[in-house]
């Protein structure tokens, strides 16, 4: 029951990192009302690009989840690592928008969670 449940919260996870990256590849920050240059909305749709591969590994990952920790691992570890340059942002240039504010707790404390809890499924899984 609990592998289920936290294939599910991967499924969850993937899905929303392949909605936010692929709403951003296609529409840039057009949504947002933001104006930017060619150079800075081209580098806004390579980041959403790089949250769809995201989504994409996440979800390479459900099927055998037991056995692809790695995937998760380094995953995990690109997104933790982002949200650290985005905290440094916060810290030094104020709050953004609530949608960042959001996607920062989402990295920081959403992703590591489901981290560790595939790590405690693995673990207990070898010791049983």
């Amino acid at each position: 029951m609990e592998r289920r449940l936290l294939q599910i919260a991967l499924a969850i996870v993937g899905l929303v990192a392949i909605l936010f990256g692929l709403t951003g590849v296609l529409f840039g920050t057009s949504l947002s009302g933001v104006r930017l240059g060619v150079t800075m909305e081209g580098y806004v749709r390579f980041i959403k690009g790089v949250l769809v591969a995201v989504g994409l590994i996440y979800w390479s990952a459900i099927p055998q989840i037991e056995k692809r920790g790695e995937r998760i691992s380094i995953v995990t570890f690109i997104l933790v690592f982002g949200a650290a340059a985005r905290l440094l942002a916060v810290l030094s240039h104020g709050f953004p928008t609530v949608g960042l504010l959001i996607s920062l707790i989402g990295e920081l404390v959403v992703v590591p969670l489901i981290w560790l809890w595939h790590r405690h499924l693995v673990r207990r899984g070898a010791s049983a």
